[in-house]
């Protein structure tokens, strides 16, 4: 934490006491709720804004608390023991294009939006996928092209995180035709701007309550000054998503952190042959294991968050690491509750169930495993 931090205007966020009690009565006790409606009301939105939980990482001159990567990683997984939705809306509101923003965009741009996200006002959602292209990000279609003092966008994403729902959208797209990573940029977009059209809605598996839809692009036209990075800044662009990862594998590491508490305390509860359930061996093991799978994944956590200290931005290799084991470990261990529960843990009646399918995504979404092991494979071989 720096000096800059604001404590008077982050009260949940400085204080873990007063974070776990705010989990506890605003955000547990509505998930399944939201996962049934599938959607977070506007309220819900406005009190994680008034708890501090947006703009933890933005310097003070827009509203935000500066805060580390770390106490914003530890943040976010106390938020996703409560609900994985409500820990991916924080997770959008300090992580990824909010970062992108701060660290590279005019200061009139900084300034005019950033405030907003901060206050919960104006939201954004990093817009990335396309139809073909997901995991291979530098072959994306959606056009930028330049019209005197305007850019002129056209294109099609997919699973946009928010479509629909968020104010403001971070558009990746290649400028001038340039092929390759060479020719991509990125360019902020109000969601009102005439051309923005929302997509069909995916019915996805978990993380109900998010709203996952495509956006097109018809002829949208914006300042030029809102071109936040130019053509060739793709690496700088992927760095800065290294954030993103870091956010997802912390919210992967507290749903599951939430589902291993779940398990322990119904195997206390729960009787089967005259004795608690917590007194066989092949519970007591199959709880031991979901806590060392939790316990590695913690660590891989919080060392790829601290090495933003180091480079800026969270190091690729580090958060590769990280949300592969953190995201694989969250489905062990949500889907070993459901089996502590037995039959109980297959009902919506209790949270282990939805718990599973939220977890699922991680090992998709923000670069599946796959990509994260290559990654990795690719770090060791100095390519």
């Amino acid at each position: 934490m720096t000096s800059g931090a604001a404590t008077t205007d982050y009260p949940t966020t400085l204080d873990p006491q007063a974070l776990v009690t705010f989990v506890a009565q605003e955000v547990a006790p509505h998930a399944g709720t939201w996962d049934e409606q599938e959607h977070v009301p506007p309220e819900h939105v406005a009190k994680l804004a008034a708890a501090g939980l947006f703009g933890m990482t933005l310097r003070p001159d827009v509203g935000g608390a500066e805060l580390n990567a770390l106490a914003a990683a530890r943040a976010i997984a106390e938020i996703a023991r409560g609900c994985g939705v409500s820990a991916r809306i924080v997770v959008d509101s300090n992580f990824g294009a909010v970062q992108i923003l701060d660290k590279f965009a005019p200061d009139a741009i900084r300034q005019r939006y950033l405030p907003r996200v901060r206050r919960g006002e104006q939201l954004i959602a990093i817009a990335i996928t396309e139809p073909e292209a997901g995991s291979a990000a530098n072959e994306l279609t959606t056009r930028a092209e330049r019209d005197g003092d305007e850019i002129v966008l056209h294109g099609r994403k997919r699973w946009i995180t928010g479509a629909g729902e968020r104010g403001l959208y971070l558009v990746f797209a290649r400028f001038d035709d340039v092929d390759g990573a060479g020719g991509v940029g990125a360019v902020l977009v109000e969601a009102t701007t005439p051309g923005v059209r929302d997509g069909d809605r995916e019915p996805t598996m978990g993380l109900r309550g998010l709203r996952e839809a495509e956006l097109h692009f018809d002829g949208v036209r914006v300042p030029a000054e809102h071109v936040i990075v130019e053509p060739g800044g793709f690496g700088r662009l992927m760095a800065a998503y290294n954030g993103q990862r870091v956010g997802a594998s912390a919210v992967a590491l507290g749903l599951a952190r939430g589902a291993l508490e779940v398990a322990v305390d119904y195997a206390k509860e729960r009787h089967q042959f005259g004795r608690p359930i917590a007194e066989y061996q092949a519970i007591q093991m199959l709880l031991a294991d979901m806590a060392i799978q939790l316990d590695a994944a913690e660590l891989l956590v919080e060392r790829a968050a601290s090495s933003a200290d180091r480079y800026g931005f969270p190091e690729r290799y580090a958060t590769s690491v990280a949300k592969t084991f953190a995201s694989e470990a969250a489905v062990f261990v949500t889907n070993s509750a459901i089996q502590v529960l037995g039959g109980n843990g297959y009902s919506r009646h209790y949270r282990v169930e939805r718990m599973a399918r939220d977890a699922r995504m991680f090992t998709i979404g923000g670069g599946t495993t796959q990509m994260q092991r290559l990654a990795v494979a690719a770090t060791l071989l100095g390519k």
